[in-house]
């Protein structure tokens, strides 16, 4: 069969498929591939975002590869991006199951140096690393922005989607606009994890209805050996659950949270609406007179975002700001709330800035303002010497102090925090042993900008100083309520007065009962 002939016929596939034609089994010559329920049910699937997640060799990867060259088959001059976080990884374990998929290796033509494999009928599969557009520098990021610019995509397929932060699943979305394809469809291939994925997907927080999903499970593979079987069931009842079974359920994925879930649970019964948003921070109480620390996570605002917390005498997180800028505009930040929280109180606020790598350029725009100051040791010279520094310095020993002190006042009901956005990191903040992360930190595709600033701000408040503040904003409260009922009491005596005096004006004039 000519590649005209070839063309064709699997056009003609195509359109049945379009019109309710069901792919139940793969056969071309001597290879054959007979489907698994959940995987026939994706592969006939046409929503535009299809999410595949379950247990580890239960059938994801071979099913998303099997779709992705069918429709390049279906529907000549297709074009998929097939993407990773690391283009290595890709060769190594995607490839490999990729070329065993196609029937005849005259179907296609693959161009090693520029990543691409072209098919007989025009269609294209790209192949893409995802990592330059996550944590490469800036100039990194533009370049691999450029690059999916001229990109007019069929689909794409993104395998271990738990790597991959929205913002590139956002940006691939936006190129899913090649009129050669009937249809225009993403596919991404995942573990169940605590990302993004499952709020915008498993939740559907937002009542999205151009989407579907697949559940995969190790057990419903019948061509997985019984001796890896056998292993994979030896392990926990959550691993079971989470990597034989592929359930996503969200209690599976908080077992290694630093903060225990009973504490996540009320601070997401406290969320509410901001009473105010000004300069970019959000409000939950204005300036009183309060003793206020100010926690600022910093960044250079192109992968990460900064991040402050404003906290009161009482443990309320009362402002916040999030957002990527430039550290002149964090400057200008940071300026901004330590002079609206000053304004009101008798005591001037004092800010934690954390200093490791962009927090010293933070740190000179602010120096004429109520700094934290640390205790360092200078062992340079003879002798032990105490010195200070400004700014909190981020180390493993100095993470775990912060965590700590938090957790300690967590135990003891003392901190109210409004901010959904701070509760959603919470859940995703995990002990792990990421140097970069000492000991403590995001998991991957997520930032904890906001618990960090938020656990800085909360640093060596002491528990008496906490209620303290709160039985005198209490008494104040019960003083105003006092007040109150008095004046009421007077009001009510003086209007009382007031008609028994129009009575008797009207009896003088006789007419008392008009």
């Amino acid at each position: 069969m000519n590649t005209q002939e070839l063309t064709k016929q699997f056009n003609k596939l195509g359109e049945e498929w379009l019109k309710g034609y069901q792919v139940k089994e793969w056969q071309y010559g001597k290879k054959k591939y007979k489907f698994l329920p959940e995987q026939i049910k994706f592969l006939n699937s046409k929503a535009r975002f299809q999410i595949l997640y379950g247990g580890l060799g239960s059938g994801k990867t071979l099913a998303m590869l099997s779709k992705m060259l069918l429709l390049c088959w279906f529907f000549p001059n297709s074009e998929f991006l097939l993407g990773r976080r690391y283009v290595a990884d890709l060769e190594k374990t995607i490839l490999p199951l990729l070329w065993e998929l196609i029937p005849n290796a005259k179907w296609y033509k693959h161009r090693v140096k520029s990543g691409i494999v072209e098919f007989f009928n025009g269609s294209k599969i790209i192949f893409f690393g995802l990592d330059a557009l996550m944590s490469g520098s800036l100039s990194d990021i533009r370049k691999a922005n450029q690059s999916l610019k001229g990109m007019n995509l069929s689909g794409f397929a993104l395998d271990q989607a738990e790597e991959i932060e929205k913002s590139v699943f956002l940006t691939l979305c936006g190129r899913l606009r090649r009129t050669t394809s009937p249809i225009r469809c993403a596919f991404l291939n995942m573990n169940p994890a605590n990302f993004w994925v499952y709020p915008e997907f498993i939740q559907n927080v937002n009542k999205r209805t151009d989407f579907e999903t697949f559940q995969f499970s190790m057990l419903d593979n019948p061509y997985l050996p019984d001796d890896y079987l056998q292993d994979q069931l030896q392990h926990d009842e959550n691993y079971i659950q989470r990597y034989v079974k592929g359930n996503w359920d969200i209690s599976l994925l908080l077992q290694n949270n630093v903060f225990a879930t009973e504490y996540i649970k009320k601070f997401e019964a406290m969320v509410k609406e901001p009473i105010a948003v000004e300069e970019g921070f959000e409000i939950w109480e204005q300036p009183m007179n309060k003793f206020y620390q100010i926690g600022v996570d910093g960044s250079e605002g192109v992968i990460d975002p900064s991040s402050i917390s404003v906290i009161s005498s009482d443990g309320q997180k009362v402002a916040k700001f999030n957002g990527k800028i430039p550290i002149p505009a964090l400057i200008e930040k940071t300026r901004f709330i330590y002079e609206k929280y000053n304004k009101r109180s008798s005591l001037t606020p004092l800010i934690i800035p954390e200093v490791n790598a962009s927090g010293q350029a933070l740190l000179l725009g602010i120096s004429d303002l109520n700094i934290y100051r640390r205790t360092t040791f200078d062992t340079s010279s003879w002798g032990r010497k105490e010195t200070q520094k400004l700014g909190w310095k981020t180390s493993y020993q100095t993470k775990q102090a912060l965590i700590s002190n938090f957790q300690d006042l967590l135990r003891k009901d003392l901190v109210s925090i409004y901010d959904k956005q701070t509760c959603e990191e919470f859940k995703t903040f995990v002990w792990n042993d990421s140097a970069r992360q000492s000991g403590a930190g995001a998991e991957r595709s997520f930032h904890d900008d906001d618990v960090i600033s938020t656990l800085l701000g909360f640093w060596e408040m002491e528990d008496k100083d906490i209620i303290t503040s709160r039985k005198s904003l209490f008494e104040q409260f019960e003083n105003y309520k006092e007040k109150k009922i008095t004046f009421e009491k007077i009001g009510d005596k003086v209007k009382s007065q007031k008609k028994v005096q129009a009575i008797l004006d009207r009896r003088s004039r006789g007419n008392a009962y008009e």
